[in-house]
């Protein structure tokens, strides 16, 4: 098995240019000839469609993850800030109490 597909086949991206000289069939070729090319580009595309649907997956799986991350530290900053505004605020009373 290469490139992780079940039927040894690559499952990266092929270009579409590729793609149509694959699905083209010879027009003199029998029917036969003709449904084992489409056959070929059918699995040739369900592998594709495979490796999208995992990166897609991946895609989500990391966006959550910025997300939760950026989340925590929206969260320190907010209480980082919180924590200094009552310092200038302590800072301006003792100042102005004097």
């Amino acid at each position: 098995m290469r490139g992780g597909s079940v039927t040894g086949r690559s499952t990266a991206p092929i270009p579409a240019n590729n793609l149509s000289q694959i699905g083209a069939p010879n027009p003199n070729a029998n029917v036969r000839a003709k449904l084992l090319a489409l056959d070929d580009m059918v699995e040739i595309l369900g592998g594709e469609l495979n490796f999208h649907k995992r990166e897609v997956q991946m895609l989500r799986s990391e966006k959550e993850s910025l997300e939760s991350v950026l989340n925590t530290k929206t969260g320190e900053v907010r209480k980082t800030l919180g924590h200094e505004l009552k310092k200038v605020e302590d800072e301006m009373k003792r100042h102005y109490s004097w």
